[in-house]
């Protein structure tokens, strides 16, 4: 039996809990563009991301952070801003967001060798856990609201290496999405997907995933046959 992964970084939405379908993501965006536009974000960025808060969010980042000198106390307020406004949107539907079949086992048999790395809050996740009765240190989940960049940037996956003491080779990402997939190749971490739809697998496997689940169960299943967790 190999030796399993001393980290094991997992993503949230869609891989362990179904929270897309629990949030008004419509009414979100009709909530953050005109505070955006109020604070004098130019116009172009709307019609560049007509839909969608996080990819809103992501590319605002962006921008922010290229700016010349790096981003301004300002800018930096903004962002924090948006974060907390699309959170309060996570929240009002967390509560109702359903584990995926086999997430919860999941999480309790990576116990200490877990952490999150999600484009959702941290205190979404941290919500998640506690309704679930999940024990999982806070330090271990890496949202948005880090402030570092969102995948496909490796920036969050790097940062939970560091706080877990862990190397690259010495991790494995699961997710749901191409974002995780790439935020893994760029940390030079292995990825293993989820995917509850054979279009969602199909996707990743069309870009290079060899390990693709419908579940965290089945995940679980392929880790217990072969890597030695306990």
């Amino acid at each position: 039996m190999r030796e399993a992964p001393k980290c094991w970084l997992l993503d949230f939405d869609n891989t362990l809990a179904a929270l897309e379908v629990e949030v008004d993501w419509n009414a979100s965006r009709r909530a953050l563009e005109p505070m955006l536009r109020a604070a004098g974000v130019d116009a172009s960025l709307f019609a560049q991301i007509p839909k969608g808060n996080l990819p809103l969010y992501a590319a605002l980042h962006a921008r922010f952070h290229a700016a010349p000198g790096g981003i301004d106390p300002s800018n930096r307020a903004l962002l924090a801003a948006a974060s907390a406004l699309i959170e309060d949107y996570e929240l009002a539907g967390v509560k109702r967001a359903q584990p995926l079949p086999g997430a919860l086992k999941l999480l309790r048999k990576l116990r200490g060798r877990a952490a999150i790395v999600t484009s959702n809050s941290s205190r979404t996740v941290a919500r998640w856990m506690d309704i679930h009765s999940i024990d999982l240190p806070s330090d271990r989940i890496i949202g948005r609201d880090s402030e570092l960049a969102l995948k496909p940037s490796p920036r969050m996956v790097e940062a939970a290496l560091q706080r877990m003491r862990s190397g690259p080779q010495e991790a494995l990402l699961l997710g749901d999405s191409l974002a995780d997939l790439q935020a893994a190749r760029a940390a030079a971490v292995r990825f293993a997907g989820i995917g509850a739809s054979s279009l969602a697998r199909q996707r990743l496997q069309e870009a290079g995933t060899t390990e693709v689940f419908v579940s965290p169960a089945a995940f679980l299943s392929w880790i217990e046959s072969g890597w030695e967790t306990a």
